[in-house]
This record gives C-alpha cells, sequence and structure tokens, in this order.
C-alpha cells in the first residue's frame, strides 16, 4: 500500500480509503461557475424531480476528494496529466444526499515512456448503498522523452 504519500507512489491494487459528504448547494453553484454550465437544474429545482441536480461532470470532485484523502502530499515530483475519463452514471445526484466516494488503483503501467495510472472510482448513496455512478480516471504520471544517440 502506497497511501500517504504523492499520488506519484500509488500502486496497482491500491484501496483508496472512501470519503463521505453530502453534496450540497454550493458545491454544485461553484462547480457549476467554474465550468460555465448554465442549465436551470444545475442551479434550482427541477419540475420533474422536484430537486435541484449536480452536473454528471461534478464526479471529478469524488476524485480530488480521493487524492486529497489519500494522498496528502500531492502529484509528486513529476507533474501529473489528466489524460482520459471514463464514466457510467446510474442515478441522478440531487442535492442534498448523502454520498461515498471509495476507489481503487487499477493499473499502473508503461508505455512509449510514459507511466500511467488508472483508478477506478464508484460513488454510492451512504445510506441505502445504491450505486449512483461509476468512473475510471487515467492520468498519465511522468514523461520521459526518448534519448537520441
Amino acid at each position: 500500500m502506497a497511501l500517504d504519500g504523492y499520488v506519484s507512489d500509488l500502486e496497482a491494487g491500491d484501496r483508496l480509503r472512501p470519503v463521505r459528504y453530502t453534496m450540497s448547494p454550493f458545491i454544485v453553484r461553484e462547480y457549476c461557475h467554474g465550468v460555465g454550465e448554465f442549465r436551470e437544474e444545475f442551479h434550482a429545482k427541477t419540475d420533474a424531480l422536484g430537486a435541484q441536480l449536480a452536473p454528471p461532470t461534478i464526479v471529478h470532485i469524488d476524485k480530488i476528494r480521493l487524492i486529497k484523502a489519500n494522498c496528502p502530499l500531492g502529484a509528486g515530483p513529476n507533474a501529473r496529466i489528466h489524460f482520459q475519463f471514463q464514466s457510467k452514471h446510474h442515478l441522478p445526484i440531487p442535492v442534498g444526499v448523502d454520498l461515498e466516494a471509495s476507489g481503487h488503483v487499477s493499473g499502473r503501467y508503461e508505455k512509449k515512456g510514459r507511466v500511467y495510472l488508472d483508478i477506478d472510482i464508484e460513488l454510492r448513496t451512504a445510506e441505502t448503498n445504491l450505486l449512483v455512478m461509476e468512473y475510471r480516471d487515467t492520468a498519465i504520471l511522468s514523461y520521459a522523452q526518448k534519448q537520441t544517440p
């Protein structure tokens, strides 16, 4: 286990300690302002569900929460680049719901001089344990240019 250090120290198989939080109107508002999301359902209660909803891309905050809780020293000696992500949403996320994010490092590998890290994250309701979202984040931890002879 490579927890409590740098993100770059994480190894395949590491399980991240879960993080619980409440999806608040403040989180949704600040996230929406930060990414330029203006749709009404993310700023006020919707008629269809009777609740304000969090935008699906807010899942990136769960990754940040898990990294801050498990890797307090930050990215590491090399810059980390968010390479790609895949997410599958099972339920809408209403404001006010208690959530728990958990994750594990599903892979660490090198390809063409770059070290990649895959983290699989699940978001569930804290009370009922319903699966809300699945998310895989792939980051590039380092880049080494090819040496010329």
